[in-house]
């Protein structure tokens, strides 16, 4: 048998295209409902408070505030804090 397989015929042409995975939104960053907060496969981070996952785990604000990592029952975790309103006065 060849071990070469002829003249126009070639087997690694191709690539496939970049997935753009990863936190989008650091810890402190002031972020609007809606906006998307990390990309991944699977459930590296969790959701916490006022943080939704969608069907292919990625994780979104529901709420306006500020991002903030922490960890809950040793699973990493990412939460939305509200700031303060008057109204609690």
């Amino acid at each position: 048998m060849a071990h070469k397989k002829g003249a126009s015929s070639t087997r690694n042409g191709r690539d496939s295209n970049a997935q753009f995975l990863g936190v989008k939104r650091f810890g402190g960053q002031k972020v609007n409902a809606g906006e998307i907060l990390v990309r991944q496969r699977g459930t590296h981070f969790h959701p916490g408070e006022g943080v939704g996952r969608g069907g292919d785990d990625t994780l979104f604000a529901l709420v306006a505030g500020a991002v903030k990592f922490g960890s809950k029952r040793g699973r990493k975790t990412v939460n939305i804090e509200q700031p303060e309103t008057a109204a609690a006065e």
